[in-house]
């Protein structure tokens, strides 16, 4: 519409992704865009059980490479869905629906492995349990039963506790706040 503040759309690009795009991507973008390799994916595609071609509601013929990795680029990075457009070559309403329909079919397929337990794992008792072990290990409080997997804060050369504050995964030192309390 004339005189609309949005700013414009940008326009549908890119590639449509294949196994051998994603192998082209290499060993460090592929994770960056997917936080996963190309060869995880595709192992990935066939232990979810995905169909060889994802036909959605509106007859969009994708490979499940291509729908398991537009459903992850969607769920690995915080910008909008025209950032996928852009990048992957597909329409935003094909986009979107190829997304959908891979989350239902996963759901459908492993809604019994997702489930939340409330039970077991996570009961009142093992709550208080993961609590203690926690504070026994030296958390200030007895209430953190847990931590929020998030991105680690970079400290520069600590003095004092460098062990702890090692990051063995990101190979530098760090801080994590974020933990889940009873």
């Amino acid at each position: 519409a004339q005189g609309s503040s949005q700013a414009p759309r940008p326009e549908q690009g890119g590639r449509r992704i294949t196994r051998d795009f994603l192998q082209e991507l290499g060993s460090r973008e592929c994770p960056w865009r997917f936080r996963f390799t190309a060869d995880e994916l595709v192992e990935l595609a066939e232990v979810l059980r995905l169909p060889p071609i994802l036909v959605t509601h509106h007859r969009y013929n994708v490979p499940r490479i291509e729908a398991l990795a537009l459903t992850c680029a969607r769920l690995a990075r915080p910008g909008d869905i025209y950032d996928l457009v852009r990048d992957y070559d597909r329409s935003a309403s094909a986009i979107s629906e190829i997304i959908n329909e891979t989350v239902c079919l996963i759901d459908a397929t492993w809604a019994h492995l997702l489930d939340f337990d409330h039970n077991h794992l996570l009961s009142p008792h093992n709550l208080s349990n993961y609590a203690a072990a926690i504070r026994r290990a030296g958390a200030p409080m007895s209430t953190i039963w847990g931590f929020i997997d998030c991105t680690l804060r970079r400290i520069a050369r600590p003095t004092w506790f460098q062990r702890p504050a090692y990051s063995g995964y990101k190979k530098y030192h760090a801080l994590k706040y974020q933990a889940v309390i009873i």
